[in-house]
């Protein structure tokens, strides 16, 4: 009995000693893991600052240009998907889904004073973005640091005559923190029609566009422009608002390897030869012409990416053939070249626009997609790397045309779908 207690009391022992054992190398883990993280942190905030100060150096050299009276970086930053504070609990025109709305308004923050030290102070916003919340988002983030911010007029029904504009422009600046906008844009042209299927519309954009001249003689902007114009109505628009000795500055289309034969490069054509700034919006096609659609799955772009049918509509001209393969043909042409300049494959395509003489307004939302945006600045593609990209492009046998709610020519509108064409 005395020797099976003993052996028990050892058994004990040893048992506690490996409880004890277990325990300090759980700690010891914990210890070395925490120091770990610590250190990559340590380490991944370096090389972003150092990220940083080289694209800065080569950004405050080269790649700026001007848009009218404005000097601006040859890209700007799109803020369509920046999302509101946490506190705002409904969902609005504009706005993204996301569960983590607090921390993403602070990496927009974070974002923008990256934005800053990179030279990249030129954006874009519209007073619909969350509407009106986009602006003072915008107004929030930048804290001052000498942003160049466009911002968009929205033609409605409602809105009948130049005060129109005039009062939009006024509200727009008061959200925007500011007493004169830098780039006052029209969104679109006059479409939004509920009338016409009882044969009435009330074409306005002549009086937008006085509005437009009205915000300059006012003081109210230092430029002006529009918005998803063709050839015809942005000569139409230039010639009018150069009777007032206006200058349009700028015209914002959707523009990118996979949209060129829409209006678009002839659209691009007409804007250079009257000196107007071309502004280049879906310029990767809301991702596509990036290395990660490899790995998409189930996406409302899938039918781009694989191959297959696409429906971005009720009738039959918005299903989309597209061949077996999709965009990544394309995508295979853009990392070779990559690999000859070091560069991504989206910083490849957004150099394609850059040396079409567009902007391209790219999407940002975080510090990772500012770095590798800022990476096609400082460098151009050959005319051979040109040629060979459209030609891949051409090859594919489609464009990008958008999604169901996010098409390249039309709007959602309370009583259906509305649309515009470059083609006009």
């Amino acid at each position: 009995s005395a020797y099976f207690l003993k052996h028990l009391l050892l058994i004990q022992q040893q048992q506690k000693k490996k409880a004890k054992d277990e325990r300090d190398l759980r700690k010891m883990t914990q210890i070395c893991s925490s120091h770990r993280i610590m250190i990559l942190t340590i380490v991944s905030f370096f090389l972003e600052r150092i990220s940083c100060i080289i694209i800065q150096e080569r950004s405050q050299t080269l790649d700026r240009t001007n848009i009218g009276t404005l000097t601006v970086p040859r890209l700007g930053i799109g803020t369509i998907s920046w999302v509101p504070a946490p506190e705002k609990q409904l969902f609005v025109p504009g706005d993204s889904f996301t569960s983590s709305r607090g921390s993403a308004v602070r990496e927009q923050q974070r974002t923008a004073r990256a934005a800053h030290e990179l030279g990249l102070n030129f954006y874009d916003t519209a007073e619909r973005y969350s509407v009106g919340g986009g602006e003072a988002l915008l107004r929030d983030a930048v804290e001052n640091n000498e942003a160049v911010i466009a911002t968009k007029f929205t033609p409605l029904p409602w809105r009948r005559g130049v005060k129109s504009v005039v009062d939009a422009c006024r509200a727009s600046a008061e959200r925007l923190g500011v007493s004169c906008i830098d780039l006052y844009q029209i969104h679109m042209p006059d479409v939004v029609q509920p009338g016409r299927a009882f044969g009435y519309v009330e074409n306005k954009d002549k009086l937008y566009w006085e509005g437009l001249a009205r915000c300059v003689e006012l003081g109210l902007v230092k430029e002006v422009g529009v918005s998803n114009y063709g050839s015809r109505s942005l000569t139409e628009c230039y010639n009018f608002l150069q009777a007032r000795g206006i200058k349009l500055a700028s015209n914002q289309i959707h523009l990118s390897l996979l949209a060129r034969k829409q209006g678009n490069l002839d659209t691009l054509a007409t804007a250079n030869e009257l000196g107007i700034v071309t502004l280049a919006y879906y310029p990767l096609a809301r991702g596509l012409l990036t290395s990660s659609v490899r790995t998409k799955k189930n996406s409302a772009l899938q039918h781009y990416i694989q191959g297959g049918t696409g429906i971005i509509g009720f009738s039959e001209k918005n299903r989309i053939q597209i061949p077996q393969g999709g965009v990544l043909p394309l995508i295979d042409a853009l990392e070779s070249i990559g690999f000859k300049y070091d560069r991504t494959a989206s910083q490849v395509a957004l150099n394609w626009i850059i040396s079409k003489g567009a902007i391209p307004i790219v999407g940002v939302t975080n510090q990772k997609y500012l770095l590798d945006a800022a990476g096609a600045l400082d460098w151009r593609l050959s005319s051979n790397d040109i040629a060979f990209l459209e030609q891949t492009s051409d090859s594919l046998g489609f464009e990008f045309r958008g999604t169901f709610f996010k098409r390249t020519d039309s709007k959602f509108v309370g009583y259906g779908v509305e649309s515009w064409s470059l083609c006009d």
